[in-house]
């Protein structure tokens, strides 16, 4: 049974609720659990809620007064009858990447971080499914875990100012890709052919909060023929 997280007014038309501080699958599942709970049992009193690594914000219209013990039993009563309700994943989707040392710019730099070979690296980063745990920074950016902890590389200690969208990328705890061509200080390891971030689709962003990813290896050859039959 997940606890209640911890309810603080951050303003007067605004209220955070925190779980554990700790980026892991447990968290995020609580965190899109809860998000989809306030949505429905405050819905006429919400103007947005903004889910986080562990935490939901929750700006409210105008001033607005409920009882946190109310809520408290309310989510019990979620928590132990009707968990089939608030669904918390997305859909699976299969993300092809080439990790040849044309696109694989920081190889070099997570080998000496992990003493791991590249086929390591590679294997490592491919036998995981991930999560999408949020996506921001950059339009359709989505940051992606738990990543294998013998990958658990710092991020770059001088950003690029020009990382090539597509690039995949790991830093810290995660794995991400670059949507669009934008500075950046995560490792690159590879790249994929998939557009992640186009304005002329209904849905301009390739993932959502809670989908499923995961990576499959894909030879140059095959990178440039995906890039080929898409144009």
């Amino acid at each position: 049974m997940i606890e209640f997280p911890k309810m603080m007014w951050i303003s007067q038309y605004t209220v955070r609720f925190a779980f554990s501080e700790e980026i892991s699958q447990e968290s995020f599942l609580a965190v899109q659990q809860f998000n989809r709970f306030i949505r429905k049992v405050l819905h006429h009193k919400v103007v947005e809620t903004v889910p986080g690594y562990f935490t939901v914000t929750v700006y409210l219209k105008g001033r607005q007064n409920f009882n946190e013990d109310e809520l408290i039993e309310q989510w019990r009563l979620i928590q132990t009858e009707r968990m089939n309700e608030y669904p918390s994943v997305g859909r699976e989707l299969r993300v092809p990447v080439c990790y040849d040392e044309e696109f694989a710019l920081d190889m070099e730099r997570v080998m000496e971080f992990t003493d791991l070979s590249p086929e390591e690296i590679i294997s490592l980063h491919i036998s995981k499914t991930y999560v999408v745990h949020l996506v921001g920074f950059l339009p359709g950016f989505p940051y992606l875990g738990e990543l294998d902890s013998r990958l658990h590389v710092p991020r770059l200690t001088k950003p690029r100012s020009l990382v090539n969208a597509s690039s995949v990328g790991i830093g810290g705890y995660q794995t991400g890709i670059y949507p669009i061509d934008s500075p950046g200080g995560w490792n690159i390891i590879g790249k994929t052919p998939y557009p992640l971030f186009d304005v002329r689709k209904d849905e301009p962003t390739l993932f959502q909060v809670g989908d499923i990813v995961t990576f499959y290896e894909i030879t140059k050859q095959e990178y440039y023929q995906f890039i080929q039959e898409s144009v």
